[in-house]
């Protein structure tokens, strides 16, 4: 998905009253930087799989038919080895469209992850999800005249079914807990920063700083929460966004690298293969028209 911070703003996509994004025709290595947003996320697969879609502390690997639901402020990731056939659809209701509808929204949350639980009625809908799911992906790629009418009126069949069969009560503070409630907002915090700055200079001393904590703490408090160091965090950031200025831009893969944050090409391409396993210099050349 396309973001310029971690807290996505999600904009609808005209003329639907939701954003939706579907992946096909990729290949290689796939990674979606820990983000968050307000808006509601549903991911769908029609072919293939994710090998590891995480959402909080629980990590998915989705198979085809699967639908996974990203709850609001939600950190979720991604990290997958695309192959060419794979097809998926990304769908984000924004937050305030869904509670000006179903201002219950703001006390309960979508359960849909755990399918093994389902009762039977719980079992019928989701197949049903399945079906207006792989609809709405047909029509995407048609040029029938009614195409936006027939996804919008998928999309709220879709919203439908999900608030009628798959809500539950939003667990409380008490229930959650305070060390995980910081532990969430503080994340939050970090990666956001990182998000709205990978294009500056940063560092862990900066980032600790930023967020008045000491560099220790921070070192040690990401490295935990987030099986990953902050200083290969920033890197994987600057790398994904890269990825997809090289999908479009001409520009030199200095100006590249110089523009996400990076100090050369140099440090560029390590991060770069690290995460997609070939440098951005090898990207670039094999995919010259």
């Amino acid at each position: 998905m396309s973001e310029k911070t971690l807290h996505e703003v999600v904009i609808p996509a005209d003329p639907l009253n939701v954003w939706y994004h579907i992946f096909d025709n990729t290949e290689g290595q796939t990674y979606i930087a820990p983000h968050w947003h307000r808006g509601i996320e549903l991911s769908y697969i029609l072919q293939g799989y994710v090998s590891n879609f995480q959402i909080g502390n629980k990590s998915y690997t989705s198979k085809t038919g699967n639908i996974l639901v990203v709850n609001s402020q939600e950190i979720h990731t991604i990290k997958n080895q695309s192959k060419k056939e794979d097809l998926a659809l990304s769908v984000i209701f924004p937050y305030d469209m869904v509670c000006s509808l179903y201002p219950k929204i703001d006390q309960e949350i979508i359960s849909i992850n755990d399918s093994i639980s389902f009762t039977e009625l719980q079992k019928q809908a989701y197949a049903q999800l399945q079906g207006l799911l792989m609809e709405f992906i047909r029509l995407h790629f048609s040029d029938s005249s009614l195409k936006y009418v027939r996804m919008q009126a998928i999309i709220d069949q879709v919203l439908v079914i999900l608030l009628s069969h798959f809500m539950v009560e939003k667990p409380t503070c008490e229930q959650i807990g305070q060390r995980k409630i910081y532990i969430t907002e503080r994340l939050q915090e970090i990666t956001q920063y990182v998000n709205n700055n990978y294009k500056n200079d940063l560092s862990l001393g900066v980032l600790a700083d930023e967020c008045n904590i000491s560099k220790e703490y921070l070192s040690r408090f990401f490295k935990r929460e987030m099986n990953l160091t902050v200083d290969n965090y920033i890197n994987n950031v600057r790398a994904q966004h890269v990825y997809k200025v090289l999908l479009t831009s001409k520009d030199s893969l200095t100006n590249i690298a110089l523009n996400n944050g990076f100090s050369g090409v140099r440090t560029m391409n390590r991060a770069f293969k690290k995460l997609y396993g070939i440098t951005a210099s090898e990207y670039r050349k094999n995919n010259k028209n």
